[in-house]
């Protein structure tokens, strides 16, 4: 049996909480700004 190898994903993630229910992952600088262009109220949680 192969032993399935576990992917380590080091791409840095930045959440996005655009109102009270919706909370957005992007994974780069680039969409982050874009979705902040989109949302200006929204926050950065992370």
């Amino acid at each position: 049996m192969k032993i399935k190898k576990e992917v380590i994903d080091n791409r840095p993630k930045f959440k996005l909480q655009v109102d009270t229910r919706t909370t957005i992952t992007v994974r780069s600088a680039e969409a982050l700004k874009i979705w902040q262009e989109k949302y200006p109220e929204a926050k950065l949680i992370e």
